[in-house]
């Protein structure tokens, strides 16, 4: 019976020394107001889980504006290729989802844990991530402020050199930095509704038509090596003009793209040919043999029951490489 009494007493005392439910945890915060703060939640087994959780809740609301501005790029460039080849979302998959949004990370950061209570019942952590909107609002408006700075920097040095490849390069630059500015605005419109925005002095949309020009003056020839395979230099041609660089099939191109798939036969094995490789493109300008960029891609081990289909799949895996990479890599060596 004393045994009993103890069992009891002791459940009794951890019940009544267990903290109540805060009120964040099924509906708002009175201490912390959504009027004023950012808020998000994170349910875990363990806390230090349940913490990763709620910032990670919170920070949905700038990571939304990437995506939904990755996705309008997207419509954007497929509804304005004039190339039909550059119609085709397979053919330009790379571009449509090009790191030209960030995250808010320095927003991010300064996220703060207010709270954690654990669940005596379930034994289950939940955690309070709160981020004050006053503070989120300030540091978009400044990111917004550099973004703009910086765009102007790069227009100025596109306009001022001469070098067709550099302008490419600078123009790209500044229509990063203002794709940036636009997913840094939609962020403060969630943070601050009712905030005052501050016009862009530059249209993306103008910014892509004057890169799109300035890449059909590039005139650039494909040259691969004479073992290459029928019709492989002509799938670099149609993504290289998907890209929208200008194909130059004449004697004097401004520059020449050299690409070369060097694969490397591994024989039979496990009831397979095995097939594995190196895809290597260089840019090089004409007039002086100058090399503008270089970069190799490793092509993964491809196999099929047939020798040839072996080798096909490897080639196959090279295009697709072309396809997703070829645009960044080429604007990469335009970069100033």
């Amino acid at each position: 019976m004393k045994v009993f009494l103890n069992v009891v007493l002791s459940a009794v005392l951890l019940t009544a020394c267990a903290s109540p439910m805060p009120d964040w945890v099924n509906s708002a915060s009175k201490k912390y107001p959504s009027e004023q703060y950012l808020i998000g939640r994170g349910q875990a087994p363990k806390a230090d889980e349940a913490r990763d959780r709620a910032r990670a809740d919170l920070a949905k609301i700038f990571e939304v504006s990437v995506t939904v501005e990755s996705q309008d790029v997207q419509i954007f460039r497929l509804q304005t290729a004039k190339d039909k080849t550059a119609k085709s979302a397979d053919e330009y998959p790379d571009q449509t989802s090009r790191q030209i949004i960030t995250r808010a990370d320095q927003i991010i950061e300064a996220i703060q844990i207010a709270d954690v209570w654990r669940d005596p019942q379930i034994k289950t952590y939940h955690a309070l991530a709160i981020l004050p909107r006053q503070q989120a609002t300030q540091r978009l408006r400044q990111e917004i402020a550099r973004l703009d700075a910086v765009t102007g920097t790069y227009l100025e040095t596109a306009r001022n050199s001469g070098d067709p490849l550099r302008k490419i390069g600078a123009t790209q630059q500044a229509l990063d930095a203002q794709m940036q500015r636009v997913g840094y605005q939609k962020s403060l419109r969630n943070v601050d509704p009712v905030a005052q925005e501050k016009e862009s002095a530059w249209s993306t949309a103008q910014l892509n038509a004057d890169l799109s020009d300035l890449l059909k003056r590039a005139h650039i020839a494909v040259k691969v090596k004479a073992d290459m395979p029928k019709g492989f230099a002509a799938q670099v041609e149609r993504i290289l003009a998907a890209a929208g660089f200008l194909i130059d099939t004449g004697e004097k191109p401004d520059y020449v793209l050299d690409t070369q798939l060097t694969l490397e036969d591994l024989g039979w094995r496990e009831g397979q040919y095995w097939q594995r490789g190196i895809l290597l493109i260089s840019l090089r300008e004409t007039a002086n043999e100058r090399v503008r960029g270089s970069k190799q891609w490793d092509i993964k081990a491809a196999a099929a029951p047939d020798h040839a289909v072996s080798i096909q799949r490897a080639r196959d895996q090279a295009v697709s490489i072309l396809r997703k990479e070829l645009r960044d890599s080429l604007l990469g060596f335009a970069a100033p």
